[in-house]
């Protein structure tokens, strides 16, 4: 039997999923959009089922597995696609999944000794940012990203776009300052922070495994207690012009330089 087909841009369905690029739209329906044949064969590789599919295109593998098992599939039109997503040269399949439960993102669903490797990332406010330091961290085989206060969505259209996928394979957790500054104290490995002024060299650390990385924003790093908190400061070498790095940069540079010392 053939998918249903949506050809208006008034369509309810249209107007629901296009309310998923705003942060109300997220809040009210808990549901993300992620885009393009290679992302979604990644969800579904990791286990993530579709609440629903869209196609404008023929359906082919390596998705098809996941068409076959989304809850609704729906033939689209281009036009619809681009009103959904908000691009003039959509992708021909975007898919919708639910968040995760509230309860795997919270401070208790944390075991350090998961990884060899982990990030904490404070109030990041960039989406594209933080997709990028999310997709660094599934590259090094991170056990999860933890954001501290009050952080971008990682789950909005822009933020899963720049994961490239990884919103999939890696862990997202959300704390409080408190709750972070608590799991830093208890952590059973190394904690580095990032900091301009750091007292060490970034390639000089002792990444005792579970190492934490912990960075925070580019334009006012960590906050003072999140940074005490930590066993060591490290800095990055600025020898250009540029005062600091992107933040999605300098949590790579930081968590394969712990991958290195811990190899």
């Amino acid at each position: 039997m053939p998918s249903p087909r949506i050809e208006s841009l008034a369509n309810p369905v249209v107007k629901a999923l296009r309310a998923l690029r705003t942060p109300k739209g997220r809040d009210e329906q808990r549901l993300f959009l992620a885009e393009g044949e290679r992302t979604i064969a990644t969800a579904t590789a990791a286990g993530w089922i579709p609440e629903m599919l869209l196609t404008a295109g023929p359906l082919r593998a390596p998705i098809d597995g996941g068409a076959s098992h989304a809850r609704e599939s729906l033939s689209v039109t281009t036009e619809v696609l681009a009103k959904i997503t908000g691009r003039d040269n959509p992708q021909e399949q975007v898919a919708v999944y639910a968040d995760p439960t509230p309860e795997s993102q919270l401070v208790s669903a944390i075991d350090p000794n998961r990884a060899a490797r982990w990030l904490m990332l404070e109030a990041p406010r960039d989406p594209g940012n933080l997709g990028s330091a999310i997709r660094s961290a599934d590259a090094c085989a991170a056990g999860g990203v933890i954001l501290v206060g009050n952080s971008c969505d990682p789950y909005a259209i822009e933020t899963v776009r720049a994961t490239m996928g990884s919103i999939f394979t890696v862990p997202i957790f959300r704390v409080t300052h408190d709750e972070a500054i608590g799991l830093i104290r208890r952590w059973p490995g190394a904690t580095v922070a990032t900091a301009l002024d750091g007292a060490s060299d970034y390639a000089e650390i002792r990444y005792t495994t579970p190492a934490m990385i912990v960075v925070g924003t580019e334009a006012d790093g960590l906050t003072a207690p999140l940074r005490e908190a930590c066993s060591s400061a490290a800095r990055i070498p600025m020898l250009g012009a540029a005062e600091s790095l992107n933040l999605a940069v300098a949590a790579a540079i930081m968590l394969y330089a712990a991958e290195r010392a811990q190899r």
